[in-house]
């Protein structure tokens, strides 16, 4: 074969291929997904203890990657049974009817640097709203953390229904943090 066939070869195989994200898989016993909301102006704070993360995410083609939350709302837990019962009712997450909180990317990119944005819609107590997830990605071989935060308005999932409504005693803003620690997958 002569080395003209060789180079177009090369060339064609490289154009033919396209950046596949990697799958990266969920370490549940070191990852963890959290809120602060105010109560009375004070921080209040709390975790879901159950959720699952599918993440297909390549740093250097971010176009290519997908990422996939599914939250166990029940699993909501704030240091105190009478709020944990309360927070699961009809008037704050309700949780007997909506018992997971959904994100779903349509989109991501590169914010510059170990820095990306998730663009993509949440879906919490029956309502589904696009976000931008913002995130911090560090890898090390195989494994990785994905680390990032973003405020939302409660009011607009519906969370704080009746005298909860107004954001005098509970603030309109609940900041949800996360950090989830990946293996890549096989």
């Amino acid at each position: 074969m002569s080395r003209f066939w060789i180079v177009l070869a090369m060339i064609g195989g490289c154009l033919g291929t396209s950046a596949v994200a990697a799958g990266w898989i969920v370490d549940p016993a070191r990852s963890a997904i959290g809120f602060t909301a105010t109560f009375e102006n004070a921080p209040a704070a709390g975790v879901f203890r159950r959720f699952d993360a599918s993440v297909q995410f390549a740093p250097d083609h971010p176009a290519d990657s997908r990422i996939d939350v599914v939250i166990a709302i029940p699993s909501a837990d704030m240091s105190s049974a009478e709020i944990n019962d309360a927070i699961r009712g009809p008037d704050w997450f309700d949780a007997t009817r909506f018992p997971v909180a959904e994100f779903h990317s349509t989109q991501v990119r590169s914010a510059g640097g170990d820095r990306y944005l998730a663009v993509g819609t949440l879906a919490v107590k029956g309502r589904t709203k696009p976000v931008e997830v913002p995130f911090r990605w560090k890898a090390d071989g195989d494994l990785a953390t994905m680390d990032g935060e973003l405020t939302l308005d409660r009011g607009a999932f519906g969370i704080g229904l009746g005298e909860w409504r107004s954001s005098k005693v509970v603030g309109a803003s609940v900041v949800v943090r996360f950090s989830l620690h990946l293996r890549k997958g096989g």
